[in-house]
């Protein structure tokens, strides 16, 4: 429970020095409402097992935006954890553009097939593919 523990000592700075800069706390305000929509959908993950398996050895840090990145030195992929939300995404950093995202499984999910047809998914498809709710200590 090492990376878990790290992101709660995390959370809590974030937290403790949101109101020092207005313009962070709006945007975090902002992308709270959006998330809180949908994370009831979001499937639950262990941070400690998605960071051994996408981060491993990384330490955390808190990034301008107020999101908590785990990364580790030389890999193309990182974790990008919401401060005050508890959601987590799993980062490609050697492709451009919005949709850099992958599953649990570490496939990028752009596309999805229905009725043998294959087509692009929706803004809202592709955020429930890729976007995971962090499990709470007790729940891990």
């Amino acid at each position: 429970m090492d990376a878990k523990r790290k992101y709660t000592r995390l959370v809590q700075n974030v937290k403790e020095n949101i109101d020092k800069d207005a313009t962070l706390k709006k945007r975090i305000e902002n992308r709270n409402r959006h998330q809180a929509k949908n994370k009831d959908l979001w499937q639950k993950v262990n941070l400690d097992a998605l960071v051994e398996r996408f981060a491993p050895g990384s330490v955390p840090e808190i990034n301008s935006n107020g999101k908590i990145i785990f990364h580790t030195p030389g890999s193309n992929v990182q974790l990008v954890a919401e401060a005050t939300i508890g959601s987590v995404r799993i980062e490609r950093l050697d492709l451009s553009g919005q949709r850099r995202y992958l599953d649990l499984d570490g496939v990028l999910r752009n596309n999805i097939t229905v009725d043998g047809k294959t087509r692009g998914r929706t803004k809202e498809e592709y955020e429930l593919a890729t976007h995971f709710r962090i499990k709470k200590l007790d729940e891990m």
